[in-house]
Formats: C-alpha cells, structure tokens, sequence
C-alpha cells in the first residue's frame, strides 16, 4: 500500500494551491490527484454527523483508508509523495489521525497575515455561494466575517492550531513558508520546500500560470461554470495540464480586484492577533511583526 510521506496542511488562502501545483510539476515528486482529500479531517458520531467540519464549505469523498491509498495506487519512484488539504491545519483531530497513520511524514504548512487571510477566505465564501460582494457592507467592524468570533477570524489564530503539529511530529519534520514571501520570492520559497523534501531544488515549475485567483467576478455565471466542483474533479483527470492552464487563466481575467481594507479597519482587527502572532512567531521560529 503506498501512501504519502509528507503533507500540505494549509492554512487555508495562504498559497497552498500554487503550491500544490508546483509540487505536482516536480518530475521527483507524486501528488494525489485529487487536491483536498480531507481523509485526516473525516469523522462522524454515532447519528452520522460530522465531528469537524462543514459540508457546505468541505468535501468528504474519501472516507476510508482503501479509497485513500487508490489515490496514490500510480505512484512509482518518486521521492516525495504528497497530498494537501487546508482543512488539516484547523481540523483539532488531523495531527493525531496523520502520526497515527504516517508517523515519519514531513509536514508543510503556510502562514498569511490573519487579517488578510480571513478577508480572503470571506471573498472565496461568497464567490462560491454566487453572493455579490457590497464595500458599504463589507468593509465595516461590523460585517459578518470580521467579528472576532466568526469562523474566518478564527482560523487565524495560528499558535494552537500549529502547536498540535509541533506535539505530533519532531520540528525538523515541520515546514513553515509565509505567503508574503511566496509574493515577493516565489523561486526560493519552492526551493526551500523541495530542498525540505529531498528532491532536486533547481527544478523550476511554471510561475507565469495563475492559481486559485482572489477578487471578485465580474460575470457570475462563468465563475460558477470554471468552478464547479463535479465538472473540476473530472477535468483534473483528464483535462491535460495545457488546457487546465487556459481555463484558470480565462478565469482570472474574469476577477475583478475588491477594495483594500481601510487603514482604520484593519488596525481594529489586527488588535486580535497580536499575542497569538508573538507566540506563533516564537513557535516557528520567525518574526511576524510586520503582520503586528
């Protein structure tokens, strides 16, 4: 039975479908097929509801160990085998489930500023419900998504979610990039990664091809048609890669740039984060004050 011996684990909106992308070019290294498997995050109770997660926001497809090794059944030489699911960084019981099952796996994690990253994932959460987005309502203490308490904010509270990893697997078996130098340095961000996993690091991926583009639409129904989950699990097997490049960057032009969060606003909600960015700083081992 072949199975990955190293997992992306998010955080979610910080970099990990370009990663995931780059990792799959990489001659060295097999990548499941299927992006977010979420098998580490899957658990019902006894009435069959979800322990963690949302099905509106999550997809549980693979919920066994057999139809988790299928996915990695054509795996051949390669050095690096991997899957990436953000949902393992959030998920209380995904650290535990990983070690269990791949006690020597490496684990690469990225990190995004907290306030970015949650009005990021607010923009993804109404791009995918076909909801518009409204300044006047958005981009005010009081919107949905930027009260302290809501999902999206809560997901930017690194430390404990990170700690659990730290307690699970040895720190040298632990990867931590941060998406503002994934920005500024793509190239050597993914050379630390391949470098981390053991295989060539001079081998370049293609950087000029778009992955997973914020903003929001400009015509709804064509994001709604280069979006759709059942059409993309099935172009992701068969499409070939020049014809997937296309549609991600027809996509792309359909995305209109949202406003920049007020000074103001931000400087409200930066407030929140300030000591767990200090602990997860001294965590990992990096300064984070340029996100305090």
């Amino acid at each position: 039975m072949k199975l990955p011996n190293f997992v992306v684990i998010g955080a979610a909106k910080s970099g990990t479908t370009a990663l995931y992308w780059y990792l799959l070019e990489h001659p060295e290294v097999y990548m499941s097929p299927l992006k977010e498997t979420n098998f580490f995050a899957y658990g019902v109770d006894q009435e069959g509801r979800l322990l963690y997660g949302d099905p509106e926001l999550h997809r549980f497809t693979i919920k066994n160990l057999d139809a988790y090794a299928d996915l990695f059944a054509e795996a051949g030489d390669e050095r690096a085998v991997g899957e990436a699911s953000p949902i393992y960084l959030e998920c209380p019981e995904a650290p535990g489930r990983i070690q269990e099952l791949l006690p020597g796996a490496r684990i690469i994690c990225g990190l995004r500023d907290p306030v970015d990253r949650a009005y990021s994932d607010y923009l993804m959460y109404l791009r995918n419900r076909g909801l518009r987005f409204e300044p006047e309502k958005e981009l005010q203490p009081s919107a949905r998504w930027a009260k302290p308490d809501s999902h999206w904010m809560q997901l930017g509270f690194y430390h404990d979610q990170l700690a659990r990893y730290y307690e699970a697997f040895p720190a040298q078996n632990i990867h931590v990039f941060l998406f503002d130098d994934l920005g500024a340095s793509e190239g050597e961000v993914v050379k630390d990664i391949y470098r981390f996993l053991e295989v060539d690091e001079e081998f370049v991926p293609d950087f000029d091809i778009p992955h997973n583009v914020g903003g929001v639409p400009v015509r709804m129904w064509l994001e709604r048609l280069l979006t759709n989950g059942s059409l993309r699990r099935i172009a992701d097997r068969i499409v070939p890669k020049a014809a997937s490049d296309r549609v991600r960057a027809l996509r792309m032009r359909n995305m209109d740039k949202v406003p920049p969060l007020p000074a103001s606003l931000r400087a409200e909600l930066v407030e929140y984060f300030h000591t767990d960015l200090e602990k997860t700083g001294g965590l990992i081992g990096k300064d984070l004050s340029r996100w305090r």
